[in-house]
């Protein structure tokens, strides 16, 4: 995958989780559009807000050490390529999450939690992909395989 289309991916998605966290903020201090939240709801708030701060720590500071990302990128990729960023992320962040929790390999202790708070979230963004052909694939696995297949050799505009 060429560098430049995955710093427009991760440029987008990091984009994406600024809105959320912002959101999130909005709802915390009381100045959210109509949402008054319970107490539990509150600490559900506050847990999203902690990993969503360990998913921009992530893409900020773990994944520009094996990938470049700017943050800044504004250019559009299509589906397949979006797909692809994406599951090259969660391998890089479940790698790292397995690497990350072993006893002789924590630079910092919260580093495996940065890692695995990205592998959860690729794993988030992945899910709109599962649909093949308005279909929920077999076992809710997701095969990429197939959406490459349909983006090179199938359908010119592709059900995806």
């Amino acid at each position: 995958m060429r560098a430049g289309t995955r710093d427009a991916v991760l440029s987008k998605h990091l984009r994406l989780l600024h809105a959320r966290i912002a959101y999130l903020q909005l709802i915390l201090t009381g100045r959210g559009p109509i949402i008054v939240p319970t107490v539990a709801e509150e600490a559900g708030f506050r847990e999203e807000l902690r990993e969503a701060d360990l998913v921009e720590r992530g893409l900020t500071e773990l994944v520009p050490a094996y990938w470049p990302v700017s943050g800044t990128s504004r250019r559009r990729v299509g589906l397949v390529s979006e797909a692809r960023v994406l599951v090259q992320l969660r391998a890089l962040a479940a790698v790292l999450a397995v690497g990350l929790r072993q006893p002789e390999a924590c630079p910092r202790e919260d580093t495996a939690a940065v890692a695995l708070a990205l592998f959860r979230w690729s794993e988030r963004a992945l899910l709109p992909f599962e649909f093949d052909e308005n279909e929920m694939l077999p076992g809710h696995t997701v095969r990429f395989e197939r959406i490459v297949a349909y983006g090179m050799f199938g359908q010119r505009w592709g059900s995806i």
